[in-house]
């Protein structure tokens, strides 16, 4: 994998790590797995042991650099334990998703950089989050090897090959150039060019029923951003042209309402009688309509028109389903 985008002190993680693992280490072997010169291999080497103070020595019986003290650790950064401990939340969040390996992961890292801590600072990794409890939400679990091989294809900018299904069942295998993961809610999502299309898609990573990482290389649009791409909307929707609509809510929910900030382009308005009427941007009706009936009795389409003439169709709908309407 080539390290020419790569930060420096992420060469010195590797370096690190190949030094640890056993294998001849040597400026060649290096610099053919970073796609660099023989010179900035050896910069790097002279840099970790000066700079880092690495007990880094080379070897010519054996032909390979090592360490001759195999207890040295890489200097790590200050941390106090209140850092620790917001590394503990985080992990602790995360267990929410269970549906993916980045639970598990997260929780090995955090015990890892726990043993790592300075004796002034290291805490049993149970005593920071265990007055914390996460409520589990329904959520569409993700298969690992999907996972595995999402990451793989974001990483090494090769094309994944999904058998996508769609809520229907219907589906099959199809080529996918990958350029972010994103979570919404309690759901993961890939932002995904369709190589015929030429058009960046969303899919749901619960929906891939297998995946493959790919042979074929790409080059991700340069500038591409996900919040750019999603622009003002509340959802995940991308349709064109993109809209605002206006929803009241009665006084009943209307403190609730007021407590949520639901998007940062949101305009909210108190009424006389102690209602709110709340201004967001879409990108679709289908995820206006979710939003407004979500709510139920407590909140009323208002604008645009068609909005309303949506939700109207789909109240109907429902009053003839319950026997309320012939």
């Amino acid at each position: 994998m080539t390290f020419k985008d790569r930060p420096y002190f992420r060469r010195i993680l590797d370096l690190d790590d190949v030094l640890r693992s056993g294998k001849k280490v040597t400026a060649t072997t290096l610099a053919t797995k970073w796609e660099t010169s023989t010179k900035t291999v050896q910069r790097l080497v002279d840099n970790l042991r000066d700079e880092f103070g690495a007990p880094l020595l080379w070897d010519a019986r054996r032909g390979t650099y090592h360490y001759s003290d195999t207890g040295w650790h890489l200097p790590w950064l200050a941390m106090r334990g209140a850092d620790l401990f917001a590394v503990g939340v985080a992990m602790k969040v995360l267990q929410m998703y269970e549906g993916t390996p980045i639970a598990k992961d997260m929780k090995a890292i955090f015990e890892r950089l726990s043993e790592l801590m300075p004796p002034e600072v290291r805490i049993a990794p149970s005593s920071f989050v265990e007055k914390l409890y996460i409520r589990p939400q329904a959520q569409r679990p993700v298969d690992p090897k999907v996972w595995d091989a999402v990451a793989t294809a974001l990483r090494e900018k090769v094309v994944l090959e999904a058998d996508y299904r769609k809520p229907t069942g219907q589906g099959g295998w199809r080529e996918l150039e990958p350029l972010h993961v994103v979570l919404f809610g309690t759901d993961w999502f890939l932002l995904g060019r369709d190589p015929e299309g030429d058009e960046v898609k969303t899919f749901y990573l619960s929906r891939m029923k297998d995946a493959r990482v790919g042979t074929r290389r790409f080059s991700p649009p340069k500038g591409f951003r996900p919040e750019e791409h999603f622009g003002d909307t509340i959802g995940l929707y991308v349709g064109k042209p993109r809209f605002k609509f206006r929803v009241r809510f009665g006084r009943e929910v209307a403190e609730w309402i007021t407590e949520v900030r639901w998007h940062e382009k949101q305009k909210l308005v108190r009424v006389a009688d102690g209602a709110v009427e709340l201004e967001l941007p879409a990108g679709s009706l289908l995820e206006a309509r979710r939003f407004v009936l979500s709510f139920g009795r407590h909140a009323e389409a208002l604008a645009p028109a068609e909005l309303v003439a949506d939700v109207r169709e789909h109240v109907a709908a429902l009053a003839r389903g319950y026997g309320l309407m012939p």
